[in-house]
């Protein structure tokens, strides 16, 4: 028996180790959006300094859904409709490339996104038995009580709690 003259051109099988959790996230974003349009919630950048670190903070503390992770700069998380784009400053390019004048992105200030709870006792405590860092103890306003947690890069997300005086835009919905 003859071997193919075309072994030798063929290139070698490499096996490739599945990712289980990507493809149910992807088969899940698929399945909520067929035949429907892109979402249309906000999206925030925040700048990290350690981005397994951060993906981790805000997929087990405040159960965002890893999209995706194209590099070791960048990730792509989701919280219903809130897409949160966490990047590494100093990337060649994209969101943590540096300005023209060599400026770096970094993370910290106080701009930030509002995540509502249903009890912000309840969650504070949750959070600082795993550790959570926060910027300041529980204040109560006129329509919210509200604490400001930190990320592990120092990027602040408000937690807030609804109290009577507290309002919200209702969406009108055509059937």
């Amino acid at each position: 028996m003859t071997s193919d003259p075309l072994d030798a051109l063929r290139l070698p099988i490499v096996p490739v180790d599945p990712r289980p959790q990507f493809a149910a996230a992807l088969l899940r974003r698929i399945q909520q959006h067929e035949g429907s349009v892109a979402p249309s919630g906000a999206t925030i950048r925040y700048f990290v300094t350690d981005l397994d670190a951060a993906v981790q903070f805000y997929r087990q503390n405040l159960d965002f859904e890893e999209e995706l992770r194209p590099s070791p700069a960048f990730a792509m998380l989701y919280r219903g409709d809130l897409r949160l784009l966490l990047s590494v400053p100093g990337g060649p390019s994209g969101g943590g490339a540096a300005m023209p004048d060599g400026t770096l992105p970094q993370p910290g200030g106080w701009n930030r996104f509002a995540i509502q709870v249903p009890d912000l006792a309840a969650t504070v405590a949750a959070l600082r038995q795993c550790g959570a860092h926060f910027r300041n103890d529980i204040v109560t306003g006129i329509g919210v009580k509200q604490i400001l947690l930190e990320d592990p890069a120092g990027n602040p997300i408000e937690l807030f709690e609804p109290l009577a005086a507290y309002h919200q835009r209702v969406i009108q919905v055509d059937q």
